[in-house]
């Protein structure tokens, strides 16, 4: 019993496997039954054994990247030193995973562009709203020095923004990856704090000068 039970399970994460390398290379229109029963050797029946349908695959292709990918980028390394430099080494740690679940990405940016199958549309959204959450969660971990109060304010405001600067880096990466991938991240952050300076009320950073307090200086009222 448990032997066929661990068969099923690796098939299951066969196709799954085929399904995201079909998808990657065709697109969601060019991925069918067919060609992941070609990939994996499974007849198409043990396929729908375990998926009701190819909409089904996706969604579960993309909750289990989600799953690993969050896992494992967390909310970063936490670094001494001012607010932006804790961000800056987070957003770095992050590189390595992006590079490792880069299909995944890749997937995941392909479906919010161009699918709106009811199957899937929420999983995206799902997966779309986590990710979100984990950069706003970076965010408040690296302005904590600020205090609880106003790194929560911080990470509040600027999530969205920090989301799509996360989405052309990782795009722009693409074409063009060892120039692009950490130094765009650096600059994403150094963006950041930028905004989160104004935030807070204080000026903007100014590049090669530092202030020596973690928190910002706040004018005076």
């Amino acid at each position: 019993m448990n032997r066929r039970l661990e068969q099923g399970r690796r098939s299951k994460e066969e196709i799954l496997d085929a399904a995201s390398r079909i998808m990657s290379q065709r697109g969601f229109e060019g991925t069918s039954i067919a060609a992941i029963s070609k990939e994996t050797g499974l007849p198409n029946s043990s396929i729908y054994w375990h998926f009701a349908s190819k909409a089904a695959i996706i969604a579960a292709v993309m909750e289990r990247g989600a799953s690993r990918f969050f896992q494992e980028v967390g909310v970063g390394e936490t670094a001494e030193g001012e607010p932006v430099d804790r961000l800056r080494t987070a957003l770095r740690g992050a590189a390595d995973s992006l590079d490792e679940h880069s299909e995944f990405l890749r997937l995941l940016i392909l479906l919010l562009l161009s699918n709106e199958d009811p199957e899937i549309v929420p999983v995206v959204q799902r997966v779309r709203s986590q990710g979100r959450e984990q950069l706003r969660l970076t965010i408040e971990n690296a302005y904590s020095p600020w205090g609880p109060k106003l790194a929560h304010r911080v990470a509040d405001d600027l999530a969205d923004f920090a989301l799509a600067t996360f989405d052309g880096v990782f795009l722009a990466a693409q074409f063009d990856h060892d120039l692009v991938l950490r130094n765009g991240l650096d600059k994403m952050a150094t963006g950041i704090d930028a905004l989160a300076q104004q935030i807070a009320g204080a000026p903007a950073r100014v590049e090669g000068r530092r202030r020596t307090s973690a928190r910002p200086r706040r004018p005076a009222t």
